[in-house]
């Protein structure tokens, strides 16, 4: 069989999109699939993510019902996937199977990237908005602080969890950054 060479095109919008979202929850499996997932109270969230990168999914969007054992209650979910496009992402955002930060991942920030990270893995802390990253390595998160630092002027502190914390003196900044693109259902998010 002749494989087809495909060229895919990513809108700034829709690469801003995706990479938010692999910094916040989404995952990148091996082979390149990409997976979005949210609560049911999120599902709008997610519905306006699958709008905008519709073009590289999988069509449709599903339900999730898990059950919990230890409490024994379902939980409930919504997910999509984009196709297997995304191997070179998946190398570059995991070592060993550990999600890592890329070097050259300072060229695609821009507030729409910063606003998607922040609902995905965001939240309001005593008026400051603080970003989970816990999971990433203490290099990693002192290279996030940088970034925020050179790219949009945050004053931002590494917490004893190692997550991301804007310094109150940042925070009407970074608010102003990302209101435009905070989601109806997220603006909980917002002070």
């Amino acid at each position: 069989k002749a494989r087809k060479n495909l060229i895919l095109c990513l809108s700034i919008r829709q690469m801003s999109i995706l990479l938010g979202s692999i910094l916040g929850d989404s995952y990148i499996y091996p082979k390149g699939k990409v997976c979005f997932e949210q609560g049911e109270k999120q599902k709008d969230y997610l519905l306006w993510k699958y709008s905008e990168l519709k073009s590289l999914a999988y069509q449709k969007v599903s339900q999730v019902i898990r059950l919990d054992k230890r409490r024994n209650t379902r939980t409930f979910s919504w997910r999509f996937f984009l196709r297997q496009y995304f191997r070179p992402l998946r190398n570059a955002f995991y070592k060993c199977s550990k999600k890592r930060i890329p070097n050259d991942l300072i060229q695609w920030f821009s507030p729409l990237l910063l606003a998607i990270w922040y609902m995905d893995d965001g939240y309001l802390d005593r008026g400051n908005p603080l970003l989970m990253t816990d999971n990433f390595s203490f290099n990693d998160v002192q290279y996030l602080v940088a970034i925020l630092k050179r790219k949009f002027q945050l004053e931002c502190l590494i917490t004893n969890r190692n997550r991301i914390r804007v310094k109150h003196n940042s925070s009407l900044r970074f608010f102003h950054l990302v209101e435009p693109f905070i989601h109806k259902d997220l603006r909980y998010k917002l002070p």
